[in-house]
């Protein structure tokens, strides 16, 4: 249970192609009725150690109590197996007179089917300028 950084919801898309940037939301309450710093963190539990982790390029932000603030990250899809089922591990920290305490954890299951990617999508364009 949070004490200040409360993790309210973790999402993700329920399919992307292998190699594919996945992207990745979580929205984080401050429980405090002040003005904190909250920062998440995130990975993917997939079996195998260090786990992928979740970039999230803005991973801290100063929350009005009682506000929630959404962040936005990604990760690169894996090459699983179709219908691998991912867990996301998702974290939040507030941060205190003496530096970022861990403060929540949540996780969520996402089945991510793998995608083949678009024929087209390889397809280079040229300009020339006569």
């Amino acid at each position: 249970m949070a004490t200040y950084a409360d993790i309210i919801s973790v999402t993700a898309p329920s399919e992307a192609p292998v190699g594919g940037n996945v992207a990745v939301s979580v929205v984080v309450k401050n429980l405090y009725s002040a003005t904190i710093g909250i920062m998440v963190g995130g990975a993917l539990e997939d079996g195998e150690t260090p786990w992928p982790k979740i970039n999230f390029p803005v991973n801290s932000a100063n929350v009005a109590g009682g506000a929630t603030h959404y962040f936005a990250g990604r990760f690169t899809m894996p090459n699983y197996p179709p219908g691998k089922v991912i867990k996301i591990h998702a974290y939040s920290y507030y941060y205190s007179t003496d530096g970022w305490h861990f403060d929540d954890e949540e996780i969520t299951s996402v089945k991510i089917e793998a995608i083949e990617e678009a024929k087209f999508a390889n397809l280079v364009c040229s300009y020339s300028k006569r």
